[in-house]
């Protein structure tokens, strides 16, 4: 953890741990009487219990069909809100790479020539460069000793 981190935790009254079993969820608190009242305390559900899936497609007999989070078809197409759900769905990932997620997942992938055109145009106006994702295919050798 880092320093903002842990000065928070320090002036926290609560302490909630949410893991995907409940037998591994804990709660810390300060104060004796919020621990004397816990059957009166609410129950935190966690975005994965109530976000529901629908069906993309039928599948087939060999395949399963494809399920989408309601909450990601909710946003049809708009990209903002669809950086917004990557965003709290992968809270790790660095911003960038939420509106690469976005793009693809709407069927709007970045081609070689939208890339050349936004560079040439970041150089006219001097600001910074576009940031993007790519893929090195090479041979790679793996050594163990």
């Amino acid at each position: 953890m880092n320093y903002q981190d842990k000065n928070e935790l320090a002036k926290a009254a609560n302490i909630l741990i949410a893991a995907n079993d409940p037998m591994f969820s804990y709660t810390f608190t300060k104060n004796q009487e919020q621990i004397e009242n816990f059957q009166d305390a609410p129950e935190i559900y966690t975005m994965e219990r109530y976000n529901y899936s629908i069906k993309q497609d039928e599948g087939s007999d060999t395949k399963l069909p494809t399920l989408c989070p309601l909450s990601l078809a909710a946003c049809a197409g708009n990209l903002a809100d669809m950086e917004a759900f990557y965003a709290a769905k992968f809270p790790r990932l660095p911003n960038e790479y939420h509106g690469i997620l976005a793009r693809y997942s709407a069927g709007q992938t970045i081609t070689k020539k939208e890339v050349k055109n936004s560079i040439k145009k970041a150089e006219k106006k001097g600001s910074d460069l576009p940031v993007g994702l790519t893929i090195a295919r090479k041979e790679h050798v793996l050594k163990f000793d």
